[in-house]
């Protein structure tokens, strides 16, 4: 799985879930489902209809028995929750260690990443309550959208399979049986749209009749009611300052054991600006001086800038989304503006849902505001000069004073070990003391000056190699809650092979 600066859980955690048996019948004050993790928009229906549960009453069951399978090879396997990426998007990891990345079958939930769309923070939480409840207490089983056994069939994406999750949050081992269809629950509770489904043609009907149920009952994203989850009002003009320093608190918090903490800029419309100082694995990150302001709001002295005496360095990530931005919000030392939501999620702290147009259309998109060659005084790109030693002691003393900014490694450091994830993407440790890592995701050019054509594919060739590293200074947390600081090269020419 690609990285991604920070990894939190508050909001995926302690959702209350009941028995995954049952039948409800809704009313004004019912939730529908007998396992939903998320209240109910207020059901309208005639005293004549009665809710049936489809995802519990046998319409859909696994035909395929699950013990002794692998995934890769017969398209099922009993897995563990490796982490949740959306509402219907989420990784998971087999007896091997492998990792799965999963898109839903038959479902398609509102954005709630690279886009936030209504409902899609709700379906995000529903199906992260579920999977964690099933990882926990019970059963969780993926298997792919056919119905004999067999080697699954990727997505478009090459590195996705579009599978059916099939849980028991109650039970471990549970037999086929007691299995049911989680895809089939976020339809029938309203959090998301049935959509190519006719790979499974024996679940047509029961998905469309589920869909239609959540219609003529109004839940969630059919209510016609706003998502009171959505951030309301205008962007507001938010300092990049005062998101380093929420963010840092975060941090803090979080290793203090403290996984309850929320951040206060959390689900709020943002207006930041800031110099792009670096993009990688779908990510910019901006930076900007910031002075210190007096209580009216005013900077305490702005006649020059001395970092730590009238103000300091901050820097935020923005996620881009999957796509591919204009180059003029990923050029090093561009000036830009981006309205977006200030979020808390799976991926840390970061602002998402922007707007990156070629050519801005209104107040609420991202725009250049000085170009590199012109962004020479106040907004130039800053980069922070480290020795290997001095950084090191800044991650042990928990100096964030370059959280998310550009740095430059001085002394260049030895490859002890490599690691390659699914997507290609890199990660390189060094010897001791040191315990930052540099992580990448693009292809490795050793010798761009004499040929250029030779890439490093292969993790392994980097081992006792010895490197200069420059990129961004960046707070990482994984799936297992293990914390480490990571530098993220933006191309190969951040990372200069010494020997």
């Amino acid at each position: 799985m690609m990285k991604k600066p920070l990894k939190l859980l508050p909001f995926l955690l302690g959702l209350a879930l009941a028995s995954c048996t049952g039948t409800v019948t809704p009313s004004s004050s019912a939730t529908p489902s007998s396992e939903s993790s998320v209240e109910s928009s207020s059901i309208s229906t005639e005293a004549s209809k009665e809710w049936v549960d489809y995802a519990h009453n046998g319409s859909v069951k696994l035909g395929l028995d699950y013990k002794g399978r692998n995934f890769f090879t017969d398209g099922v396997e009993e897995v563990s929750l490796y982490n949740t990426i959306d509402g219907d998007t989420a990784h998971f990891k087999n007896a091997s260690g492998e990792v799965i990345k999963c898109r839903f079958f038959g479902i398609d939930t509102p954005e709630s990443t690279g886009k936030i769309q209504p409902y899609g923070s709700k379906a995000s939480k529903y199906t992260a309550g579920k999977l964690t409840a099933a990882k926990e207490s019970g059963t969780i089983v993926i298997s792919s959208a056919q119905s004999e056994y067999g080697a699954p069939n990727p997505d478009s994406t090459g590195s996705r399979y579009v599978s059916l999750i099939w849980i028991n949050t109650e039970k471990k081992n549970a037999s086929l049986d007691e299995l049911y269809l989680l895809n089939l629950m976020i339809v029938q509770d309203g959090l998301s749209w049935v959509k190519n489904v006719g790979d499974m043609p024996e679940y047509v009907d029961t998905f469309y009749a589920a869909e239609q149920q959540a219609k003529d009952f109004k839940l969630m994203l059919h209510s016609g009611e706003e998502d009171d989850d959505m951030p309301k009002g205008d962007y507001e003009i938010v300092s990049l300052l005062d998101l380093k320093k929420a963010y840092i608190e975060e941090i803090a918090a979080h290793k203090r054991g403290e996984t309850e903490w929320k951040n206060p800029f959390d689900n709020k419309k943002v207006r930041i600006q800031g110099t792009v100082n670096g993009f990688a694995n779908h990510i910019i990150y901006l930076a900007d001086f910031c002075f210190y302001l007096d209580e009216e709001g005013n900077p305490i002295d702005d006649s020059a800038m001395e970092v730590g005496v009238n103000g300091e360095y901050a820097s935020i990530n923005v996620f881009a989304g999957m796509s591919v931005p204009p180059s003029k919000f990923t050029t090093l030392g561009n000036y830009i503006e981006v309205c977006g939501i200030a979020k808390d999620s799976q991926f840390g702290f970061q602002v998402t849902s922007v707007e990156l147009p070629i050519t801005p259309y209104n107040d609420n998109d991202g725009r250049l505001i000085l170009k590199a060659d012109a962004n020479t005084e106040e907004h130039a790109l800053h980069i922070f000069e480290y020795t290997a030693d001095q950084l090191q002691t800044a991650i042990n003393e928990q100096d964030y004073n370059a959280l998310n900014c550009r740095i430059h490694m001085t002394t260049p450091v030895t490859c002890t070990r490599s690691y390659q994830g699914d997507s290609g993407d890199i990660t390189l440790y060094f010897a001791k003391p040191y315990s930052f890592r540099v992580y990448f995701v693009f292809k490795f050019k050793p010798y761009p000056d004499t040929d250029p054509s030779v890439t490093w594919t292969d993790e392994t060739k980097f081992v006792d190699h010895v490197f200069t590293v420059s990129g961004v200074f960046a707070f990482h947390e994984s799936s297992a809650g293990n914390q480490s600081m990571q530098i993220c090269p933006s191309t190969t020419s951040d990372l200069v092979l010494e020997q």
